[in-house]
């Protein structure tokens, strides 16, 4: 017997001991290290490509948890995603300043 669903589909209700056997079965898949080792190395390469993408959109974070979470349609949306813009740099200390701001919060300078 084998962990499908097939399996579960010529299951006999009436027989404890087989629907043990299979609940078994798919339990030690589930539980198997190899199988965890290929998932948290997918997880990781989607999320490289992800950042790879962010990288050029400026918005590596962003990018790399939709690689993450989502694989390769989070890619998709990556790329649909609009670019962030950079925050705009006081000119006097290059402190991030916000883009509405008349006045650096920081030195004071005039933007």
């Amino acid at each position: 017997m084998s962990c499908d669903l097939s399996a579960l589909a010529n299951l006999d209700p009436s027989d404890a001991d087989a629907a043990q056997r299979l609940l078994d079965q798919c339990t030690a898949a589930l539980t198997d290290p190899s199988l965890w080792i290929w998932a948290i190395v997918f997880t990781v390469v989607c999320a490289v490509v992800g950042a790879l993408i962010g990288r050029y959109k400026n918005a590596v974070v962003r990018d790399a948890v939709l690689g993450a979470a989502l694989g390769p349609i989070g890619w998709i949306i990556s790329l649909l995603l609009p670019a962030q813009r950079p925050k705009p740099a006081c000119p006097k200390c290059r402190r991030i300043v916000d883009a509405g701001d008349a006045h650096c919060r920081h030195c004071g300078a005039k933007q």
